[in-house]
């Protein structure tokens, strides 16, 4: 997780600020967060209670959304 969100600074160009954050809840799974020079990007990933794998990016510069779908995806 700390990998994917470092290289999708790198990806939109964004300017991270600090190393991801990564949690691990005993319950319901992982969760990471990056603060980006113009806001930032969550990542979660959990089995229980649900499969759930969700991105949040939220910034006020532009970025093609393509670029974050397509390394996202690979």
């Amino acid at each position: 997780m700390r990998e994917y969100l470092s290289q999708l600074a790198q990806v939109l160009d964004m300017v991270a600020l600090t190393e991801p954050v990564t949690h691990r809840s005993p319950r319901y799974g992982e969760a990471a967060w990056v603060h980006w020079e113009t806001s930032g990007a969550h990542l979660y990933a959990w089995d229980e209670p649900v499969p759930f794998f969700i991105v949040d990016i939220y910034t006020c510069k532009p970025f093609e959304l393509s670029d974050a779908v397509d390394y996202t995806r690979d």
